[in-house]
């Protein structure tokens, strides 16, 4: 005889009834709309019933309970939106309106206005939002990008689910170094050369001739690639592309000039002419107005200027890279489009190297002479009529001891400050302001003795939230007192001794977005550092997820290897560097950044895999820069997190590049250190 099991709208009480429901083991579900809620399976009334049933019926009854349940919450939602899209008229008694109430396309723009950390906990907190959040392409889409450091570009015609299948692959590869198609490409011409460089997926070497030869690295296995030869008849010293926002490719050329304003002794300045061309084509940038040129107001030995991009603006660093004549170092800002010069800068011989865009407006200049980094503004529009001529804020780096001086300060971030892009093949785009800036410094002794090589890793959005930060030290009219290493330095940077754990942490070439690539000094593996608190969050959700599913400490030591991330490790390393004036503890949270959210948000369920387990995890409070020869005058701290990620596979390069979908790394001849090849390694 079939026993009568009742519905669920015949089990169900009044919503203040439920106070006095004593529970058994499950919670009462209050997410559930209308003013009256089922029984659960752990109210009292409910147990006596189920007690006397079969086992077999109990089994089958908890499942329709369960049918009955999911039918009475799409009833709900239905009736939720039938509400909100219909229109009423209003009665003496006023209707509340909740969040959940709005109908969905409202719901879904609110969400996508919302930072996407506080998409992941809405989808945390709510069960409708997380179906929502999880069934939703758009929104997965982008909250991935909030995790990943990306921008979306409007321009691009693929759907959103595609996009978003793009970006999980492309992201995968990296992180477990599953490349897609690797290529060598064959260096035309092995000579001496100046200077590689690497930008908008075009690579140049300049050689001592003055001869630029480039080529566009391939996004697919198949196409065979073409160099191409630049001459000029002027010397050409430097070049510069920006192809994603102005298809610009920047050459500057310098003309040596006699000068006789003494007779007897004559000297020798330089015009410099800088040359806009296409990228694409290699003819005159439409956009141009008039040519920039201007010539040195000193004797150059062998003028150098550094080009840096950011929309409209140029900004250029001249220098003299003999050291014989001990020129000034002057600096330029144009509008590239226009001609017109925006500022002009000088400063000692051996003050400046290279300029970094902070914003579209904003520049900072590594000042070696005075061991500090400098903002500068350029004047923008006819309002703008007073022309800088000092920096209007300034960071302290950490003070060296005495007999040391800064040599050379090397700033670097990729990609630049963008006005939008144009081009429609990429669905997304790193976002520049989330980018790792690189230095590198390099200190000499005054005595003679070998140099050392330090860098320091900060993003981009930590130097420009300095200024909100230390607002009381940008003065109106004077000269700005500088902000100590101290307030700023050690919650924003992480410091590197060059030659630590034998890897070359002084190129500022291998970096791109919040990812920093490294090769080994000789035959290794690649190491990667990843910069991104989203990525530290989730290695440390993973890794915790595993020691509390691990049964005995021996299998926590078996599969994490004794991972430096490890909390013994970082027991042993703070006691290694205690009584050194400052306090030392062990983090398992990321500043700024809260690993709840992946924990309990929709699709943020990040498994304990093998290249979790392998993955190296930096995050203390304050962490001591190794400097045994004491070039500082105090210890160094730096507490920036970053996760450390190696490939299996060894390589032979001699540098490593990266840019928005690649690495690569060159190869020399061996005898005389001259590039041979180029072995691409794409991810997408």
């Amino acid at each position: 005889m079939n026993e009568h099991i009742p519905s669920l709208e015949s089990l169900s009480l009044p919503q203040d009834e439920l106070l006095h429901v004593q529970e058994i083991g499950h919670p009462i579900d209050h997410t559930a709309l209308g003013d009256r809620v089922p029984f659960t399976l752990g109210s009292r009334q409910m147990a006596a019933f189920v007690a006397t049933m079969s086992p077999e019926r109990q089994e089958a009854f908890e499942v329709q309970m369960a049918k009955q349940r999911e039918a009475l919450r799409l009833q709900e939602k239905r009736k939720v939106r039938q509400m909100a899209n219909s229109s009423f008229t209003a009665t003496t008694r006023p209707v509340k309106v909740t969040l959940l109430d709005l109908p969905l396309e409202t719901l879904m723009h609110i969400l996508l206005h919302l930072p996407f950390t506080s998409v992941v906990i809405c989808g945390g907190v709510n069960r409708h939002l997380q179906v929502l959040i999880s069934e939703s392409a758009e929104l997965q889409y982008y909250i991935h990008l909030g995790i990943y450091g990306m921008v979306d570009n409007p321009h691009c015609d693929l759907p959103i689910s595609e996009r978003l299948n793009r970006l999980l692959v492309r992201e995968r590869r990296w992180e477990e170094f599953d490349f897609d198609f690797d290529k060598i490409i064959d260096v035309p011409i092995v000579a001496e050369y100046r200077r590689v460089n690497l930008s908008a997926g075009a690579f140049s070497i300049l050689y001592e001739s003055g001869v630029l030869h480039q080529v566009q690295i391939p996004s697919k296995a198949d196409p065979e690639v073409e160099w191409k030869e630049i001459r000029t008849a002027p010397f050409l010293i430097n070049s510069g592309t920006r192809l994603l926002e102005q298809d610009l490719q920047v050459l500057v050329t310098a003309q040596p000039q006699t000068v006789y304003t003494n007779v007897a002794k004559p000297h020798t300045i330089h015009e410099v002419q800088v040359h806009l061309n296409q990228l694409s084509t290699g003819e005159p940038h439409p956009d141009t107005q008039r040519t920039i040129s201007f010539k040195t107001r000193e004797e150059f030995g062998r003028p150098w200027v550094a080009v840096e991009c950011a929309g409209d603006n140029l900004v250029l660093v001249l220098r003299d890279i003999m050291e014989e004549h001990k020129p000034d170092d002057q600096v330029y800002a144009y509008d590239w489009k226009t001609g017109e010069r925006k500022l002009e800068i000088n400063a000692p011989f051996g003050s400046y190297v290279y300029p970094l865009f902070l914003t579209m407006h904003m520049f900072l200049l590594s000042n070696a002479k005075n061991g500090e980094l400098e903002y500068w503004r350029i004047p923008q529009g006819p309002s703008e009529t007073h022309t800088p001529d000092q920096p209007f804020f300034i960071l302290s780096l950490p003070p060296l001891s005495s007999g040391n001086v800064f040599y050379r300060i090397f700033l670097n971030a990729e990609p630049q400050p963008a006005g939008g892009l144009q081009a429609v093949s990429k669905p997304f785009y790193t976002d520049p302001h989330r980018a790792i800036i690189t230095a590198s410094a390099i200190i000499r002794p005054v005595d003679g003795s070998p140099q050392t090589i330090f860098s320091f890793f900060v993003h981009r959005s930590s130097f420009v939230e300095c200024l909100n930060i230390f607002s009381a030290s940008i003065p109106s009219n004077e000269r700005p007192t500088p902000v100590p290493y101290d307030d700023w330095g050690p919650s924003a940077c992480r410091w590197f001794n060059d030659s630590a754990d034998g890897y070359d942490m002084g190129s500022t070439m291998g970096m791109f977005g919040q990812r920093y690539a490294s090769a080994a000094m000789g035959a290794g593996p690649l190491i990667v550092l990843n910069f991104n608190p989203v990525d530290v969050a989730k290695v440390l959700v993973a890794k915790e997820r595993h020691i509390s599913k691990a049964e005995t400490r021996d299998e926590i030591d078996q599969n994490m290897g004794q991972d430096e991330g490890d909390q013994n490790i970082e027991e042993n390393q703070g006691e290694q560097y205690a009584g050194k004036g400052k306090k030392i503890s062990s983090q398992t949270s990321v500043p700024g950044i809260s690993s709840k959210p992946f924990t309990q948000g929709p699709q943020m369920n990040f498994s304990s895999s093998e290249p979790w387990l392998q993955t190296k995890v930096v995050a203390r409070t304050l962490d001591p820069l190794d400097d045994p020869d004491r070039c500082f005058e105090d210890t160094v701290y730096s507490s920036l997190p970053y996760t450390m990620r190696s490939s299996q596979d060894k390589y032979d390069f001699e540098d490593l590049f990266l840019d928005e979908e690649r690495m690569f790394g060159t190869r020399t001849d061996g005898y005389w250190n001259r590039l041979k090849q180029l072995h691409i390694l794409h991810y997408g």
